[in-house]
């Protein structure tokens, strides 16, 4: 009985792997990405708004279905205004006035399964986490210490990209997810 089992097991095993060697599969990718940031207004507590962001990423794909890499995403918000006046020796003064658009560098690394792998399209999930920094002007803005350190994370629940080209190795796709990525994304990117 136990030389029954044994075959059995060294037999699905085989297939198992027979299974996931039946195409070859490009193992690096490079996508450029971009989303909203609506979970980033509704929970940051510095008062800061961003209203969307681009994000590039590497991921290297070791098995047909996991991949890992990371992902630099940089938002864009509002402006800071920031007005000054200044006094000379004389006690005559000059206002001055500068603007600069707010902003936060996320570098956060990604996990990704895909569930289904065809020549023409891949379904995927992933989680990423990482850390973000936000500007200011000066060190001490409005009573903020600047750079401001963030966590961040990205859960994104279903993405898609539809491969196209003579290799099948352009694509273009969009995820739905929850993070401060945002809820809805799009991105472009080549398999190499």
């Amino acid at each position: 009985m136990k030389r029954v089992i044994f075959t059995a097991f060294i037999a699905l095993s085989a297939l198992v792997l027979y299974a996931q060697k039946d195409n070859d599969f490009y193992k690096h990718e490079v996508k450029l990405s971009v989303g909203d940031a609506s979970l980033y207004n509704i929970n940051l507590d510095t008062g800061e708004k961003f209203y969307n962001n681009i994000s590039i990423a590497y991921l290297f794909r070791p098995e047909k279905w996991a991949w890992v890499g990371v992902n630099f995403v940089n938002y864009f918000g509002n402006k800071i205004y920031y007005n000054w006046r200044e006094y000379d020796a004389n006690g005559n003064f000059s206002d001055f006035s500068k603007s600069k658009t707010k902003y936060s560098a996320v570098i956060a690394p990604e996990i990704r399964f895909s569930y289904l792998n065809k020549t023409s399209a891949i379904l995927y999930s992933s989680f990423s986490g990482g850390v973000g920094w936000i500007n200011g002007y000066g060190k001490n803005y409005q009573g903020k210490e600047y750079p401001i350190t963030i966590p961040y994370f990205q859960m994104t629940l279903f993405g898609f990209s539809a491969n196209f080209g003579r290799n099948e190795n352009i694509f273009l796709g969009g995820e739905l997810g929850v993070g401060f990525k945002g809820i809805f994304n799009f991105h472009g990117g080549y398999r190499f």
